[in-house]
């Protein structure tokens, strides 16, 4: 009898084994599709309308740039198809000195990681990527054959191809933008030239009025955005409401989400999966799907910034983005210190998330009006005398004849473009500035482009 027992419980055992393992067999496949779709999903998501650059030059006799978005993108999609074109080719990679050339120069507001473009554009050709980490500036020569990569360090890369490449529509672009912009070159202050070709007559709005896109008086909407965050684990938040109207919403003291009274989007996730891939074509994947899924990619934004961090012990990237409105590039005041986008990823989890954009306020749209803004030149001339008594009053300057003064800060300015200032204090009914920026490589000088004013001076990092 005890032996029957023991055959009927070995029996049930046996089948209990074969079950589970079965199952195994049965569950392990649809894990397997269920992961891949998954990476299908990130895969798809398109990069170049969030990688591109911050300003186009076409250098010829004159050196033109422009930061109008239009052009931009327009000299930028046709890039892209060519740079893929010449990676997917036999290529010869050699270094070179210097650039001499006459073509389109391509700026990325800072380095950019070369494996985006590699990984992006599924390049198998990967040869030059020891030769030049990141990119920085991309070199178009009127030749047919060859694209120059210059990285972080000023490093050039010539990247040359047998097969002929067809630059003529890349070429159309840059000759729509010359004819449709009006330069003048070699203004002249105090006998001190500026050695830049300088938009003139340019039209902008003004003013411009915006608001932000998170409006924090619309309680059904913020609430909105939390469940969309804590999904199913919403019913166990915790939310408070400070004085100024900002909301705070936390998850086991590990996932806080705070919506502050100007809406800036704020969240922090302590927990979850921070073990992962160190990789940063993932990691940016990664970014981008989380922002899709939650408040969708801002219109008009752009990879500014990519930074290696380390969280606790465990290593990651952070993504800073900016963008422009109206065709020009966004200015935040520096007293904010602000990015449009930030985005920190670590493993296999977003642990930072900013948000703070702005959108056109649209309820009274007699208010803006377009405005021929005043010719830059005139202003410096108008101002210089008081940015050099600005530096001898900071210590930047020694005793020196101040006329040396200002004809070392006329000297070093690099670039002079349009774009809106943001003082980004209000909700909504925020008046922000068309403005003249005069770039040196330690600063920017900001200008009222309507009045000539001295708005602020900015340190660059």
């Amino acid at each position: 009898m005890k032996i029957e027992k023991f055959k009927t419980l070995l029996l049930v055992l046996l089948v209990g084994l074969s079950i589970y393992q079965t199952g195994e067999l049965w569950l392990q496949p649809f894990a397997e599709v269920s992961e891949s779709e998954e990476e299908l999903v990130i895969d798809d998501i398109y990069l170049w309308d969030k990688i591109k650059p911050e300003k186009v030059s076409i250098i010829n006799n004159e050196n033109i740039t422009t930061y109008k978005e239009e052009y931009c993108d327009e000299v930028w999609m046709e890039f892209i198809d060519i740079f893929e074109e010449l990676l997917n080719e036999e290529v010869e990679v050699s270094e070179i000195d210097s650039v001499d050339l006459s073509g389109i120069e391509i700026s990325l507001p800072n380095s950019i990681p070369v494996e985006l473009f590699v990984k992006g554009l599924d390049i198998k050709n990967t040869e030059f990527i020891d030769s030049i980490k990141t990119i920085k500036n991309f070199y178009i020569p009127n030749d047919k054959y060859t694209v120059i990569v210059e990285n972080k360090e000023g490093k050039y890369v010539k990247l040359t191809t047998n097969i002929e490449i067809n630059k003529d529509d890349i070429n159309v672009i840059s000759e729509k933008i010359i004819a449709n912009t009006d330069f003048v070159d070699n203004g002249e202050i105090n006998g001190n030239e500026i050695n830049l070709f300088i938009p003139v007559d340019e039209k902008i709005m003004n003013p411009v009025i915006v608001k932000s896109e998170i409006n924090i008086e619309d309680e059904e909407y913020i609430t909105d955005i939390a469940k969309t965050y804590y999904g199913d684990n919403y019913d166990y938040v915790r939310k408070s409401v400070e004085n100024n109207n900002s909301v705070n919403y936390v998850l086991k003291n590990e996932k806080v989400l705070r919506i502050n009274s100007d809406g800036l989007l704020e969240f922090y996730n302590t927990a979850e999966n921070t073990i992962g891939e160190n990789d940063v074509y993932r990691s940016f994947l990664l970014a981008l799907k989380f922002t899709e899924d939650f408040l969708g990619y801002p219109e008009n934004a752009y990879l500014a910034k990519v930074e290696n961090i380390q969280v606790d012990g465990n290593y990651g990237f952070r993504f800073s983005f900016d963008y422009k409105i109206l065709n020009r590039p966004i200015i935040f005041s520096q007293v904010r210190d602000e990015r449009a986008l930030e985005i920190e990823v670590v493993g296999e989890e977003v642990v930072l998330y900013k948000r703070f954009i702005r959108i056109i306020d649209l309820s009274d749209p007699t208010l803006m009006e377009e405005k021929n803004a005043m010719n830059p030149v005139d202003i410096l001339r108008e101002n210089i005398e008081l940015l050099a008594l600005i530096q001898i009053e900071e210590g930047k300057a020694d005793l020196e004849d101040e006329a040396i003064i200002q004809n070392r800060i006329l000297s070093s300015i690099e670039e002079i473009y349009l774009g809106y200032y943001d003082p980004s204090r209000k909700l909504n009914e925020q008046l922000i500035r068309s403005v003249w920026v005069m770039k040196t490589e330690k600063e920017r000088y900001i200008f009222n482009a309507i009045t000539g004013n001295l708005i602020e001076i900015q340190n660059i990092d």
